[in-house]
């Protein structure tokens, strides 16, 4: 029968660490520990006991519980490192949510498999895909609810960088953003604010582009050569502008420069 032979509770850490009779140490979070669906004190038993059902609903990694105590705690101890690699990685920069969730798994995919290349058959570490994909998931809905990681507000950041130091369209944006695993609502209501919806700000961006490429006046462009100028509306597509916009700010941009002052 596997009981508990020592709990030892680390506040300033966040974590608990619960040594069990059969020589095996987890380290879980506190709030999963305030919350583990069984009794967890010093030589309680860890086999046939009585569940606390009702605890099973008070947090989402408890419905994970299957009944057998000392796999939870082995369960819980695998969130609790992925959770203090998450602090890592958001402490160094802002990250939007899926984007988190598939680094932390390819992350531990790669350190299990590192952990087992001594080991002998019998003693390898084996986590199922999927069980590791729930324990990334875990870790990122609660650092969604805590604040540490916030999608709109990564990308009202991004957005607002990428059109006034990058002078990009709303189409590149757009691109942007969706390559960031960040959900077309959030884009939409970014894209709806009036930063990205003002007719004049799109054409300066792209007068500061063709600039920035050809100089203050368009000098290093062969404004009599359809290629050059197919050159340059083409560089303003890439850039996220639409056709027909693109096309105009190119026109009346020539055509200002061409006026005798």
């Amino acid at each position: 029968m596997i009981t508990i032979t020592n709990t030892e509770i680390f506040p300033q850490e966040n974590h608990v660490q619960i040594e069990l009779s059969n020589g095996k140490k987890y380290k879980i979070l506190l709030r999963d520990y305030e919350n583990l669906p069984f009794e967890c004190a010093i030589d309680s038993p860890l086999e046939n006991i009585t569940i606390d059902v009702g605890k099973i609903e008070l947090s989402e990694t408890n419905q994970y519980f299957n009944g057998d105590c000392v796999r939870f705690l082995s369960f819980l101890s695998r969130k609790y490192s992925i959770y203090k690699s998450a602090i890592y990685k958001v402490a160094l920069s802002d990250i939007p949510k899926k984007v988190l969730a598939v680094k932390l798994y390819f992350s531990y995919e790669r350190y299990y498999k590192k952990l087992n290349q001594n080991r002998n058959k019998n003693n390898k570490i084996e986590i199922e895909p999927e069980t590791l994909k729930t324990l990334c998931n875990l870790v990122c809905d609660e650092f969604e609810a805590s604040g540490y990681i916030d999608d709109r507000r990564y990308a009202l950041d991004k957005a607002k960088y990428l059109k006034e130091y990058k002078k990009y369209g709303n189409k590149k944006i757009k691109e942007y953003l969706y390559a960031k695993r960040i959900s077309s609502d959030i884009i939409g209501e970014i894209l709806e604010d009036e930063l990205f919806a003002d007719v004049q700000t799109e054409t300066e961006n792209m007068r500061a582009l063709l600039i920035k490429k050809y100089g203050e006046n368009l000098n290093r462009l062969d404004k009599s050569d359809r290629k050059d100028i197919q050159k340059a509306f083409n560089m303003l597509i890439r850039s996220g502008y639409k056709y027909q916009d693109a096309k105009n700010a190119i026109a009346d941009f020539i055509d200002e420069l061409d006026i005798d002052p």
